[in-house]
């Protein structure tokens, strides 16, 4: 009898193991290390590329006008929070400081554009994708509205499928349609207040605020990248960009908040602006370089940001041209492969099943001689100086912002591809040097501004 059950007991666990076994071998492969330049999709990028005509007929437009708006953004009660993983779908417990999208839209009387930031830790692609339905209803075309987020660690959630609604909270399709409303709420809102304004754009580096969390001693990008607007009316409004990851406040800390780019954008609107916005920069690999981290952080890195903001308004220099473009180019990538080991994946089935798939793009803008490009990822700061240099080569001012309305994970140089850091290893979840691809793609984009339109 006792023989008999323990021959039972060896039978199912020879199973289990075999199960197990199976499961293992049609869901971790070995990572395949052939460069995002030789995959098939870096050419098919690249051909689309060239066809989209980037290149403005202004000769009609003589002036700009702005419009702006802020439309609160915090649910009637508590959901869960986005940003750390370790949280599990916890719901915050009280609410700090409130949320917001906030949205500029830009008129050269022909053409329009919005520039829309929410205090989230990203735009939700399923945002994008109801976005892109709702947006021609308002007079807008997705292409035409740029996408950005303060990338705020202590924002809601419930807005990820699969493996990311266990990590930011079960999905909730009420909670997409909610954030939706509000950015069209405010993109109409901004639409109403249109004034005659000139365009300014300002770059002023403050390196004390920010350090590369990647490589001890690394490269940062330090910019503070602001576009100011003066209106007619003597309305004075502030984007600002910068690459510190907003960080502030730890997994433990459960209260809803903008963390310091709330904090800034307060003391902007303190100190001459009657409107202020923020949206993440070339993140990847930086954070903070507060002194210590927690609620004293928010102070100061207001201080040391407004401080820099304010010391570079001799530096302003006005945007030239009026011409106005919104514009999309689809990225093709390789198959996703997250690294469970430097040298084995997850295969991508299983990721597309966890996580789902969805169109992703690299997003611009053109304002006169200013640029605007978004990338669908935590975009490393480490890529600026080349963009820099290209932009400025092509007479233009360069803003480059992450979380455009897709997410792709971390795109971080292809040197740092095999450490071990969850930046390089979990979160960089495609080819080696699909950083330097979209890289290639924004200054593609750049030069190709520069093109006369064909007759």
């Amino acid at each position: 009898m006792v023989k008999r059950v323990l021959r039972k007991i060896f039978i199912v666990f020879l199973i289990l193991i075999g199960i197990i076994i199976l499961f293992l071998a049609v869901s971790i492969g070995v990572v395949d290390r052939t460069p995002a330049s030789e995959q098939s999709g870096y050419r098919q990028t690249f051909n689309e590329l060239d066809a989209i005509d980037v290149v403005t007929d202004s000769s009609m437009a003589a002036a700009f006008s702005v419009g702006y708006s802020k439309v609160n953004l915090t649910p009637s009660s508590p959901v869960a929070l986005a940003g750390y993983g370790n949280r599990r779908g916890k719901h915050y417990t009280k609410v700090a400081d409130s949320i917001f999208v906030r949205t500029m839209v830009i008129s050269n009387g022909v053409q329009k554009v919005a520039i829309v930031s929410a205090d989230l830790l990203l735009i939700p692609p399923k945002v994008t994708q109801a976005l892109e339905q709702q947006l021609p209803s308002t007079g807008f075309r997705i292409e035409d509205v740029f996408l950005g987020a303060t990338h705020t660690h202590n924002s809601i959630g419930n807005w990820g499928e699969g493996a990311a609604g266990f990590i930011y909270g079960s999905y909730e399709e009420s909670m997409i349609q909610f954030i939706t409303s509000k950015i069209v709420t405010s993109i109409l809102a901004a639409q109403e207040n249109m004034q005659d304004a000139e365009i300014r754009f300002g770059k002023v580096a403050n390196g004390e605020a920010v350090n590369n969390r990647l490589i001890n001693n690394g490269p940062e990008d330090p910019f503070l990248r602001l576009v100011e607007v003066h209106r007619k009316d003597s309305v004075k409004l502030l984007l600002a960009t910068y690459s510190a990851h907003a960080t502030c406040l730890y997994s433990r800390d459960l209260e809803l908040s903008r963390d310091y780019p709330g904090k800034f954008v307060d003391a902007l609107e303190s100190s001459g602006y009657d409107f202020a916005m923020f949206m993440a920069g070339a993140v990847g690999s930086h954070k903070p370089g507060a002194p210590e981290y927690g609620w004293n952080c928010f102070d100061w890195m207001a201080n040391e940001l407004t401080t820099s903001v304010k010391e570079s308004g001799r530096d302003f220099e006005k945007v030239e041209g009026f011409q106005i473009r919104g514009f999309r180019v689809p990225l093709h990538l390789s198959d996703p492969q997250v690294k469970v080991t430097p040298d084995l994946k997850v295969r991508s089935w299983l990721f597309r099943s966890a996580l789902g798939e969805y169109p992703v793009d690299v997003t611009g803008i053109q304002i006169g001689n200013l640029i605007m490009l978004g990338a669908p990822a935590d975009f490393s700061g480490e890529f600026m100086p080349r963009l820099d240099f290209i932009a400025e080569k092509s007479g233009k001012h360069l803003i480059t912002t992450s979380f455009n309305g897709g997410y792709i994970g971390y795109l971080t140089p292809e040197q740092y591809y095999d450490n071990k850091y969850f930046e390089t290893q979990l979160m960089n979840w495609y080819a080696p040097g699909t950083g330097e691809f979209v890289m290639e793609v924004m200054a593609g984009v750049i030069i190709k501004t520069q093109k006369p339109r064909s007759k």
